[in-house]
């Protein structure tokens, strides 16, 4: 497209007389003057159909000189999309004694209940942490956790810092889809005092693998006005990380496992989260 005078200007011939100061790429005529929306429309509708449900899916498109468009389709998967399962409803006025998270930020949807086990770092202790090496072996300790049979039967929610399955340990625990795969939730915690503020992980392959496994991911922001984070309780609550892995002690200052019932006195955690209203809340029950 041609930008003049502040103002966006569709050619209609290929032969532009234009200094490339002038020239903006959009996809305006791409949209506008072929074939590829009514293609690419047909191609999904027909993936849908056969799949018998929403896909994701990733392709190339190719414009001869003719305007003629070809598709290649690259990957396709279903897609499981968040509210699909009914609608859900948050508590009105929940305890705040009960309450040990709230989120309003872009959420995953749906609804957990009768979660045993947390599984917590906390984003000041993990800022603390001198060495790389040790941040490295977090990860590896997360899988061994997630792959543990009483974690897998009783629901474990993970809550850490930044942004699960970065390759920058510094942003986040550096974690493969195989090492939290039997979450149920997955919380990416941002405190701006650790420097640990998320960036949504939508449109990423790992999103997609939770999104695929309807693992419930949802960002919280302690600092925000309109969250809330439950510290107390997440200080206070024992920590069975020892008796679960006996030669996992020596990172107790760092992981907590939280034993829900034994810390609340019987009670479980229930996870809430509303895509209409974009808000999500977990509490004791």
């Amino acid at each position: 497209s041609i930008m003049k005078e502040g103002h966006l200007y569709d050619p209609f011939s290929r032969n532009i007389d234009e200094p490339a100061s002038n020239l903006v790429p959009t996809f305006n005529n791409l949209i506008g003057r072929t074939d590829f929306v009514r293609i690419l429309g047909g191609m999904l509708a027909k993936l849908e159909q056969a799949y018998g449900h929403p896909v994701d899916t990733e392709f190339t498109a190719h414009v001869d000189n003719k305007g003629a468009v070809r598709i290649n389709l690259l990957q396709c998967r279903p897609l499981w999309l968040p509210g699909t399962t009914g609608r859900v409803q948050i508590p009105a006025n929940i305890p705040a004694g009960r309450l040990l998270f709230k989120s309003d930020r872009f959420i995953s949807g749906g609804e957990v209940g009768n979660v045993r086990y947390i599984l917590y770092i906390d984003p000041r202790w993990y800022a603390a942490i001198p060495d790389a090496d040790t941040k490295k072996m977090l990860g590896r300790l997360v899988g061994r956790l997630n792959n543990l049979p009483l974690i897998e039967a009783g629901k474990v929610l993970m809550i850490g810092p930044g942004r699960w399955g970065t390759s920058n340990i510094d942003l986040g625990i550096n974690v493969g889809y195989a090492d939290i795969d039997n979450a149920a939730v997955l919380v990416e915690l941002a405190r701006e005092e650790a420097g640990h503020v998320p960036e949504v992980s939508y449109g990423t392959h790992f999103f997609q693998d939770l999104v695929e496994q309807q693992i419930i991911y949802l960002p919280v922001y302690p600092d925000d006005e309109d969250c809330a984070f439950n510290d107390t309780f997440f200080q206070s609550s024992p920590n069975c990380l020892k008796e679960l892995l006996p030669d996992a002690e020596k990172f107790e200052s760092v992981v907590k496992v939280i034993d829900v019932p034994a810390a609340a006195a019987g009670a479980h955690a229930r996870v809430i989260a509303d895509p209409e209203s974009r808000r999500a809340a977990c509490f004791l029950e």
